[in-house]
């Protein structure tokens, strides 16, 4: 069978999912999209817009007819909050098993969306590394059944596809960027942070997360490396870290927020510490360990602590214009 050609993303009208359309269509490849919502209005030139679920039967044999030559899978349930059970089962880990024989059969490449949240809470403030996933020493594992699922995803991908197809997961670890406000509570604290500073300049953290420390790469960094990855003529079949390498403290972002506020306006932010009602569920230190990435894809871009408060000026400014939603 001859490979396809083109490009489909799942989950094409998700956060991620939007700026990957958009950087698959800047860099010239054809571009196809799939979602359960409709395409968004200023995306429906930049791919062929198809309204469903991504384990169709219809869309599974398209991609086992080798119609496409990179499947980039996005859709799932992302809400942290979200419950086991079967509902959580077929989105995140038996749906996808099948996409991913789908694309054995067809030869097209796999890049899916993985999760920083498979490891849970880091017993030690240094990157961790994906081999790590399962090692108590290092980590506690998932807190829950959402990063339970993609862990799950992550290891049958390993047992299952040591050769005969060519994957990525992608363990993403805080994306922020533009666009990103439909994501509600699910949206990156740097993001809601910034939005209530520019908003109500007042903003809310929890009493115990101060001294908490993220890893946050910008939706721009992601979508260009998975157009690389998609492009790249040498890929392993691995799991891999997607972030910066580095993690920023919530007290600079804080701060960040609160010099941003001041040169707007001129006042002082507000800060309001309240109790976390979730501190046996909470991340407070989370940094990727990138090596087998830039091994493997070493010309992706770079992120430092710099890049990503510029980034946020940025986004605090556009969340300021009378125009942002």
């Amino acid at each position: 069978m001859t490979p396809g050609s083109g490009v489909l993303v799942t989950g094409a009208a998700g956060f991620i999912g939007r700026h990957t359309i958009k950087a698959f269509h800047t860099a010239g490849h054809e571009v196809s999209a799939i979602d359960v919502r409709p395409a968004p209005a200023h995306l429906t030139h930049a791919a062929r817009w198809r309204r469903g679920d991504f384990a169709a039967p219809a869309l599974l044999a398209d991609i086992a007819a080798g119609r496409y030559a990179t499947v980039v899978h996005q859709a799932g349930i992302s809400d942290t909050r979200a419950p086991a059970g079967p509902t959580l089962d077929e989105s995140n880990l038996l749906g996808p098993l099948r996409l991913a024989e789908a694309c054995r059969i067809g030869q097209a490449r796999l890049i899916y969306a993985s999760s920083h949240s498979v490891y849970g809470t880091l017993h030690h403030r240094v990157p961790i590394t994906e081999d790590a996933d399962t090692d108590p020493t290092r980590c506690t594992g998932p807190l829950n059944p959402y990063a339970a699922s993609k862990l799950a995803l992550d290891q049958q991908m390993r047992a299952r596809y040591s050769s005969g197809l060519t994957w990525a997961g992608l363990r993403y670890t805080n994306v922020f960027g533009p666009d990103e406000t439909d994501k509600g509570p699910m949206a990156s604290i740097l993001t809601q942070l910034l939005r209530q500073a520019a908003r109500t300049g007042t903003i809310r953290v929890f009493e115990d997360s101060l001294t908490a420390a993220r890893d946050y790469i910008a939706v721009e960094t992601v979508a260009t490396t998975i157009v690389q990855l998609a492009a790249a003529p040498a890929m392993a079949a691995a799991v891999y870290n997607l972030g910066a390498g580095t993690a920023v403290s919530f007290a600079d972002l804080v701060q960040w927020c609160a010099r941003l506020h001041r040169a707007a306006t001129g006042q002082n932010l507000g800060v309001e510490l309240v109790a976390n009602p979730v501190s046996a569920a909470y991340q407070y230190f989370t940094c990727a360990d990138t090596t087998a990435l830039d091994e493997s894809l070493p010309s992706r871009p770079a992120t430092s602590p710099e890049s990503v408060e510029a980034r946020a000026a940025e986004l605090f400014e556009s969340f300021r214009a009378p125009s942002a939603s």
